[in-house]
């Protein structure tokens, strides 16, 4: 029997090329964008030759940080609610109860719901900047690797909710391989006569995304919480430690607990072990 993919519920297979259904936006009041002090690279990193694509701040009120670091654990259980309409689908392909957190990989069906984004998390000991909020949360996209650009998501709990940091960076090698396939697809739509498609708003996908974050979150980790199969219920602390050299890494490894010190603890009363 193949492997199974542990997928984030039922939905519409849409046929190759067939045009997706576009739903109402759910009304929602937007997360409030708090400004802050523009990230600076660390030097150890200054021969990445980052560039920040994109940089928004924002309170989230009603969620806790904790509620965050376990959500990236489970999303199977929430990625259709975190933005009702914008996100088709959702698969582990390397799930994180079998590898914690690096290298869990997940596909994500966003606007189109026939081609997945593969996002592969990241430990934080690439992060480049000099400051990262009390968690974080970074990833790659498709194929690439840490050296060639990220998502960033980090967080902190403030009085009534969280300050919600979203970052996104891009090396000026993969900014220029980007510039050429753009031209390159303006080039065949006008020889084609054919009108490429409307690229999406990421802008406004991610605010939405923020948006729901207080919506749906603190109801499903109530649900979940106490749950006590650590497999089926991961949890996660992806708390950020700043080292001697300025640089920064996660607090634990976030790897997830084995049989043994399961059957140990259940046998004993205790917590599971926490790495």
């Amino acid at each position: 029997m193949a492997d199974i993919i542990y997928n984030g519920g039922q939905r519409r297979k849409y046929a190759p090329g067939e045009r997706p259904i576009q739903f109402k936006r759910k009304e929602v009041t937007p997360a409030k964008v708090v400004p802050v002090p523009p990230l600076e690279i660390h030097p150890k990193f200054a021969d990445k030759h980052f560039i920040v694509m994109s940089d928004v701040n924002e309170f989230v009120p009603g969620v806790e940080a904790k509620m965050v670091d376990w959500f990236w654990g489970n999303m199977e259980k929430g990625y259709h609610l975190w933005a009702p309409g914008e996100h088709y689908g959702f698969d582990w392909i390397v799930p994180p109860c079998e590898v914690g957190y690096a290298g869990s990989v997940e596909g994500s069906y966003e606007f189109d719901p026939t081609n997945v984004i593969k996002i592969t998390r990241a430990s934080v000991e690439y992060y480049p900047f000099t400051e990262c909020y009390e968690h974080c949360w970074m990833s790659c996209f498709g194929d690439s690797t840490p050296d060639s650009g990220f998502l960033i998501h980090m967080y902190q709990d403030t009085e009534g909710g969280i300050f919600w940091r979203s970052v996104s960076v891009s090396s000026e090698e993969r900014m220029r391989a980007m510039a050429e396939q753009m031209k390159k697809m303006a080039e065949m739509a006008e020889k084609t006569g054919m009108t490429p498609p409307p690229r999406p708003n990421i802008a406004e996908h991610m605010a939405f995304e923020s948006a729901m974050l207080g919506e749906f979150l603190p109801g499903l980790y109530k649900v979940w919480e106490g749950h006590p199969d650590p497999w089926q219920n991961v949890n996660f602390d992806l708390t950020t430690v700043r080292q001697e050299d300025g640089t920064w890494r996660h607090k634990y490894t976030n790897v997830p607990p084995t049989r043994e010190e399961v059957e140990k603890a259940l046998a004993e009363g205790t917590p599971y072990p926490k790495h």
